[in-house]
């Protein structure tokens, strides 16, 4: 049971906009990037069409590089596209090349307010996003005691609090 597509592709879009839905029809996904505001806030890349191409709750990341973050998302969207799926609570090694990353639910509020392409991509449909949490170099997580301010800072997981 499919719920949740896409909106249709349609000549009248912006440019941006069409690129977003054509992505999606050709790829499975668009991958957004939302840099840090005027260096304030948080810097983040997400999902958006995988829940419609292949049932994969969307998938958010936090802090990490621009390019970094692409190749990771199209990783994990060629791995949906084969039929896994990552889902909140789980832990995947693989994904991210020596490290593992682990999958945590966001929640509605940080949907409604950090994901308008999202939101506009499938007319406001609530579709379930995941963060992909990933680890420090030396494999700490961000709420590990000993994680440095700054990574921890650029690495918010909501979805923690609520296990």
């Amino acid at each position: 049971m499919h719920h949740g597509r896409v909106r249709a592709l349609s000549p009248d879009l912006p440019p941006e906009q069409q690129e977003v839905l054509a992505d999606v029809a050709e790829q499975g996904v668009h991958v957004v990037h939302v840099p840090r505001d005027g260096g304030e806030g948080l810097s983040y890349s997400y999902t958006v069409g995988l829940w419609d191409s292949f049932e994969q709750p969307e998938v958010v990341v936090f802090g990490m590089p621009e390019d970094v973050a692409q190749d990771l998302l199209d990783t994990l969207a060629d791995d949906a596209s084969e039929g896994r799926v990552f889902q909140a609570g789980e832990r995947h090694d693989g994904l991210l090349v020596g490290y593992p990353v682990r999958f945590f639910a966001v929640p509605a509020p940080m949907k409604a307010s950090h994901f308008d392409v999202l939101g506009w991509a499938y007319e406001g449909a609530d579709v379930p996003v995941v963060q992909l949490v990933w680890p420090d170099k030396q494999g700490r997580w961000p709420w590990d005691a000993d994680v440095r301010d700054g990574f921890a800072e650029a690495q918010p997981v909501p979805g923690r609090a609520t296990l």
